[in-house]
């Protein structure tokens, strides 16, 4: 009688002790390793940010209309294009010399320049503010152009604390920030939508989102570099700047033309159909990628690890791992992303409110894109190839393809639809281009190595 509960006992309690050896297994793994550690620490932490950001988006739609949803993207993408060059790329150095007063000189000509630059900003918009908005299309920002100059000093200034905490391999303290953020600046959003401060209070939140961790970063450095300061060698601080000036002669150049092709067609948008169709198209764009780059984030980190390997020993299965990988992808990414799209319709007025209908619609067309972004992306690895001036080319050709295609759409006076149509169709071409681009890279590097190259 009590042979099958007890059979059903054993079982159980097998089943546990196999998902704690497994759990035991991972986590030991997990701490031996301080490249992994790092990675699961941060993904974790961005997942979450994320999944949070997702969680508030449905109650912002109920208090902000589309139009005042379309100023927030107008404003984060002209912010997004200055913010790559606040600090002419010198913070991507931060992590590299082997001593740290190399590092501090670094984190303090990043500053400087920052600093600088923001001066600048906000005079150029104090005398040329007026035209400059008739020309980008932010009347709405007209009596807050100061909220550019605290946007663009405080998201630089964050930005520069992350490489000094990549430097410090403070893990942890950058997770605890970027979940700060993405609660504070939802909060932020919502009370200021309450009290109805309009397209001022989402872009304050907006801000507060992005720049709040900036004390929790620097709590260690900021003391450092007030005592640097006061000892500072200018010789050293020029010394140090010649010597990475690749940083801003290269990598700027190439970050700028990658933003504007990522920023142009909400800027784009803006000016042909106004602040509510934008609002529309940023809230689709965000809802179909947000989900996938949760996805693509870590699985470009373990495809990297993987491929670089192969590299390494020059396998001749690089062209086979890329080929098999980029099919799973697309069989595992396919039918989920367009599925979800196809559901857009139905599923937006439901979960953001009947005024966002239309946004579900964009989702349709822009899942083209989608799916050849989630696939091609991951396993862009060009500059692991040393084909590096590649990958700066095909930049440039997505951006004059994107500006293009926009303008076409506008002479030809496309629909909304009809214009993400064709923007998602030219992006989608130019991921084929991409992909085309890597299978003949690894071809060229089979072939100097001497292997036979597949078909």
């Amino acid at each position: 009688m009590n042979s099958e509960p007890e059979t059903s006992k054993k079982f159980s309690v097998r089943l546990r002790m196999f998902f704690n050896a497994i759990k035991t297994k991972i986590l030991s793994l997990v701490l031996k390793d301080p490249l992994l550690k790092g990675i699961v620490i941060i993904g974790s932490g961005s997942a979450v940010a994320q999944i949070l950001g997702i969680i508030f988006v449905p109650i912002l739609t109920r208090i902000y209309p589309p139009a005042i949803y379309g100023t927030l993207a107008v404003f984060g993408s002209l912010l997004s294009i200055l913010i790559v060059g606040a600090s002419f790329k010198y913070e991507l150095t931060i992590p590299l010399p082997e001593n740290d007063s190399d590092a501090e000189y670094l984190f303090i000509l990043s500053f400087l320049i920052v600093c600088s630059l923001t001066i600048i900003l906000l005079l150029v918009l104090a005398i040329w503010g007026d035209t400059l908005a008739g020309i980008f299309h932010f009347e709405f920002i007209t009596p807050y152009y100061w909220l550019f100059g605290i946007g663009f000093f405080g998201i630089a200034l964050y930005q520069i604390l992350t490489y000094w905490a990549l430097r410090s391999k403070d893990y942890v303290t950058m997770t605890q920030t970027r979940i700060t953020q993405s609660i504070s600046g939802s909060v932020s959003k919502i009370i200021f939508g309450l009290l109805s401060l309009g397209s001022l209070g989402l872009i304050c939140g907006d801000i507060i989102g992005n720049i709040v961790g900036i004390g929790t970063l620097g709590r260690t450095i900021f003391r450092r570099i007030w005592h640097t300061f006061h000892v500072l060698d200018v010789h050293k601080l020029k010394s140090l700047a010649q010597r990475y000036k690749k940083f801003p002669t290269y990598s700027l150049p190439a970050g700028l033309i990658n933003e504007i092709a990522l920023s142009a067609p909400t800027l784009m948008i803006s000016y042909m159909f106004g602040y509510e169709v934008v609002g529309l198209f940023a809230l689709s764009f965000s809802m179909v990628i947000k989900p996938v780059s949760l996805i693509t984030s870590s699985l470009a980190q373990v495809y990297f690890g993987e491929i670089a390997e192969l590299f390494r020993q020059r396998s001749d299965r690089i062209l086979s791992f890329y080929q098999d990988t980029t099919k799973k992808l697309f069989m595992f990414g396919a039918p989920l992303i367009f599925i979800g799209a196809v559901l857009s319709p139905v599923l937006f007025p439901i979960l953001f409110g009947s005024e966002w209908k239309e946004a579900g619609i964009f989702a349709i067309p822009l899942s083209f894109m989608v799916i050849a972004q989630f696939v091609v992306s991951s396993t862009d690895r060009l500059e692991l190839y040393g084909y590096n001036h590649w990958e700066l080319y095909w930049n440039i050709c997505r951006t004059l393809m994107v500006i293009g295609g926009f303008y076409l759409a506008f002479l030809l006076s496309f629909s909304p639809v009809a214009t993400i149509l064709l923007y998602s169709i030219l992006m989608t071409i130019m991921y084929a281009v991409c992909y085309y681009l890597n299978i003949t890279a690894i071809k060229q590097i089979l072939q100097k190595k001497g292997d036979p190259v597949p078909d």
